[in-house]
């Protein structure tokens, strides 16, 4: 198992004025993230699972807590209370590394009262700066065509939108290679 990678957490503003305390996730965040699915509403699930869920099944809450941390990643965004302490999960993004390759799948969910505040921006944002530093050349996401609040995201990000002609689902890609680290040129 991978080593926790602290240097990933920090605090940030949202465009939306929310100060959030970003950090990988972790095994035990499993309950928090439990009680973040039981909040959202219907169409949350639907827009981010494609599919009706009633629940998070074991197994699907084991591999979206459980990260190899040297290959994908996955940020929770918590709220900061008045003391400054980390309080509710607000949401998740992930990154999913596709074996041997350059390439990484990307979602993100935020609890439906935080919609709108930019956090879904910042934890989408964060995943980005992430896929160059690990570079990642190209990271992509399906959205389905009702999901105009992430296809606008998307496109405020900078990822090129493309239909696909047979479903209702839109594709977001966007090239990170201009993000990679530059290469180390004090040795010869």
């Amino acid at each position: 198992m991978s080593q926790y990678p602290a240097h990933y957490e920090t605090e940030i503003t949202t465009s939306g004025g929310v100060t959030i305390f970003v950090r990988p996730i972790k095994p035990e965040d499993g309950p928090l993230l439990v009680t973040l699915f039981e909040g959202l509403s219907n169409r949350s699930i639907y827009y981010r699972f494609f599919t009706p869920l009633k629940q998070l099944p074991p197994d699907m809450l084991a591999r979206f807590t459980q990260i190899d941390y040297d290959s994908d990643m996955a940020l929770a965004a918590f709220a900061r209370d008045h003391s400054g302490s980390t309080g509710k999960l607000l949401g998740v993004s992930r990154l999913f590394r596709e074996p041997k390759g350059n390439r990484a799948e990307f979602s993100v969910v935020v609890s439906d009262p935080w919609h709108g505040k930019g956090i879904g921006a910042a934890l989408l944002q964060k995943l980005i700066a992430i896929a160059g530093e690990r570079r990642i050349a190209f990271l992509w996401g399906l959205v389905l065509a009702e999901n105009t609040q992430m296809l606008a995201l998307g496109k405020k990000l900078g990822f090129s939108i493309s239909r696909d002609a047979c479903s209702n689902l839109y594709r977001l890609e966007k090239d990170v290679t201009s993000l990679f680290p530059l290469p180390d040129r004090t040795h010869p």
